[in-house]
C-alpha cells in the first residue's frame, strides 16, 4: 500500500484504534505460518524493519495495529519472536494522552501511526510516528523504550514546537516531538498554489505544521528528521528536514532543536527516507530520498513532480547538493548503500524500476565551500553527473511471466545491497518477484559508474503475484544482514516484510550456504 494512502486511511482509523489492546509487553500470534521460512506478526501493517549487528542476531520490526515495536531472533530458519512493546496511549512519556494532547492542533483526537525505524546501534533505535508527529527512542534488541532528555532552548518562540517542553525547560521523555510550525522560504505547494497557513501558528508569520514524520539520520552531532508535509490528497507543502542537536554523554542522551538552523527546506517535495553515509573520500553526509508529489496509485499518472536524492552537509548544516532523478516516483525508504559508500540505490513507488547514483561525485570539495543554492549535480556547471539510473534511464525489473498484465501491475519496488556490495536485491510488491543484479565496481570505473556495470542476473518467485488470493504475496521492505554468510552466521541472510494475506516476516537464503 502506498505510504500517502496508508497514512490517509489511518488518519481516520487511528482515533478508533488508539488505546485498544494491552498497553504492556506481550506477543501472541494465533496464526500458523503460511511458509516454513515466514513468521506471522502479532498485528497488521508492518511499517519498519531494521537488522541489528551480526553479533546480536536480532531484528526490530515496527507495526501499526496494535502500534508498537517487536524484536526477533534471526538465528533460525525463520525469525523467532522475542518481545513486543505496545506504545499505549502516552507513547512519549509526557504524562498526557497522545490523542488528547494532539487535538488542539489537528482538530480532533488523533494518536500515533507507526512508521520507519532507524537503528543507530544494537541498543539504540529511532522510530517515526505520524499524525502524532514524533520520533520514539527504543532499545531495539529488547523492544523497550529509552529515556531521552528533551530540551527546548529559551530562545525558541512559544508555540513553535507545540508539544516540546516550554522554552527554557528540559523534560525526560521517550519521544521527541516533530510537530513544528515552519515558515517556508518559497511558500508554494506542489500544485503551484500558495501554501495554506495553519491557524495554530503565529499569524504574523504565516506558517504550517509539519506532518508525516519520515526518515531520520544522526550525523555531525545532529539529528535530522524528514517530514513529508502532506497537506491533503496529492497536495504537499514544501518538504522539511528538522534539525536537532544530539548529545550523548555519560550514558545519557540529550536532544534539543538546533537554535541556529532548526529546519532545512528540501528542494523537492515529499522527503521520505534518510541515511547517513561516509563517501569513499571520507566525507560524512546525509542522503534524503525526495520522492516528489505522488498519488495513491501506480504508473505514470501517479507521479506528479520530480524526485531527487538531496545531500545534507551535517557540519553546517545545509543542503549542499541535489541529484535529480526526474519523474521517478522514488520509494519511501532510505537509500540502500554498499559497504564502501560508493553507490546509493532506491526503489520506486509507482514503477517496476530501480534508481542508482554514484556517490563518488560527492567528494568534490567545492560543493561544500559554496554558500548559495545547492548544486544540481550534472546540471550546475563544473559538477560531475552522479546519475547511473534515473527516470529516463531506469534499471527495469523483468515482468513475471505468470503475473498480472503489466498494465495492471505497474510496480512498487524495494531494494537492498548485499554485505559485499557486489549484488543488488529487489522485490516487486505487485509481481511478488525477487530479482538479483550483479554490481561490478572493480578497477576504477569513471564517474558515474557505467550502467552496463550493473546487470540483471536472476529472478525468483518466492511470493505470489498480487491477484493470487490466499497465497503469500505483497513483499515490501527488504533488508540484508551485515557480515559474511556462512562465517558470521549460518542462517538466512535476506529478510522481507510480506503484507498479505497476513503480515509476515520472511527469511530468504540468497547467499547463505
Amino acid at each position: 500500500m502506498r505510504r500517502a494512502l496508508w497514512i490517509a486511511l489511518f488518519a481516520l482509523g487511528a482515533a478508533a484504534c488508539e488505546g485498544q489492546g494491552d498497553a504492556g509487553d506481550g506477543l501472541v500470534v494465533e496464526r500458523d505460518p503460511i511458509a516454513p521460512n515466514c513468521t506471522p506478526l502479532a498485528g497488521t501493517f508492518p511499517s519498519g524493519l531494521a537488522l541489528l549487528s551480526p553479533a546480536s542476531h536480532r531484528a526490530a520490526l515496527v507495526q501499526t495495529n496494535p502500534p508498537g515495536l517487536a524484536s526477533f531472533d534471526l538465528d533460525a530458519e525463520r525469525p523467532i519472536a522475542l518481545a513486543f512493546h505496545n506504545i499505549g496511549t502516552d507513547s512519549d512519556g509526557d504524562g498526557e494522552d497522545d490523542a488528547s494532547a494532539n487535538q488542539p492542533y489537528v482538530g480532533f483526537p488523533l494518536g500515533p501511526v507507526m512508521g520507519e525505524i532507524t537503528a543507530l546501534r544494537d541498543d539504540l533505535a529511532l522510530v517515526s510516528t505520524s499524525n502524532y508527529e514524533q520520533v520514539l527512542v527504543y532499545d531495539p534488541s529488547a523492544a523497550t523504550p529509552r529515556g531521552v532528555l528533551v530540551e527546548t532552548p529559551a530562545s525558541v518562540a512559544p508555540g513553535a514546537y507545540p508539544l516540546l517542553p516550554p522554552p527554557g525547560e528540559t523534560h525526560l521523555r521517550t519521544g521527541i516531538s516533530t510537530l513544528v510550525c515552519v515558515r517556508p522560504v518559497v511558500p508554494i505547494d506542489s500544485t503551484g498554489e500558495p501554501t495554506a497557513p495553519s491557524e495554530v501558528c503565529d499569524p504574523e508569520q504565516p506558517s504550517y505544521l509539519t506532518t508525516l514524520t519520515a526518515g531520520k539520520a544522526v550525523a555531525g552531532g545532529r539529528l535530522f528528521v524528514a517530514t513529508s508535509n502532506l497537506a491533503s490528497g496529492t497536495r504537499f507543502h514544501p518538504g522539511t528536514v528538522l534539525v536537532y542537536q544530539w548529545i550523548e554523554s555519560g550514558g545519557a542522551l540529550r536532544v534539543r532543536p538546533d537554535a541556529t538552523t532548526p529546519v532545512l527546506f528540501t528542494e523537492h517535495f515529499n522527503p521520505t527516507g534518510m541515511t547517513r553515509v561516509v563517501t569513499p573520500g571520507g566525507r560524512e553526509l546525509v542522503l534524503v530520498t525526495a520522492t516528489g508529489a505522488i498519488g495513491s496509485g501506480t504508473g505514470n499518472a501517479n507521479v506528479l513532480t520530480d524526485a531527487a536524492i538531496e545531500v545534507i552537509d551535517p557540519t553546517v548544516p545545509r543542503i549542499a547538493a541535489v541529484i535529480p532523478l526526474g519523474l521517478a516516483g522514488a520509494s519511501f525508504d532510505a537509500p540502500a548503500l554498499d559497504p564502501g559508500g560508493r553507490m546509493a540505490w532506491v526503489g520506486a513507488s509507482s514503477f517496476r524500476h530501480v534508481y542508482a547514483v554514484d556517490l563518488r561525485a560527492l567528494d568534490d570539495a567545492s560543493l561544500y565551500a559554496a554558500t548559495g543554492p545547492p548544486a544540481i549535480l550534472g546540471i550546475t556547471a563544473n559538477t560531475a553527473d552522479a546519475r547511473v539510473f534515473d527516470a529516463d534511464h531506469p534499471l527495469a525489473l523483468p515482468d513475471r511471466s505468470d503475473g498480472p498484465p503489466p498494465a495492471l501491475c505497474q510496480g512498487f519496488t524495494n531494494v537492498a545491497v548485499n554485505a559485499a556490495g557486489d549484488a543488488l536485491f529487489a522485490t516487486d510488491f505487485c509481481d511478488g518477484t525477487f530479482t538479483r543484479a550483479r554490481i561490478d565496481l572493480s578497477g576504477a570505473p569513471p564517474v558515474p559508474v557505467p550502467a552496463n556495470r550493473i546487470q540483471i542476473a536472476a529472478q525468483a518467485t518466492p511470493f505470489a503475484p498480487s491477484d493470487a488470493v490466499g497465497e503469500l504475496r505483497a513483499p515490501g521492505l527488504l533488508r540484508v544482514r551485515a557480515g559474511v554468510p556462512g562465517v558470521d552466521y549460518q542462517t538466512p541472510d535476506v529478510f522481507a516484510i510480506v503484507g498479505q494475506p497476513d503480515a509476515q516476516l520472511c527469511a530468504l537464503r540468497v547467499e547463505s550456504p
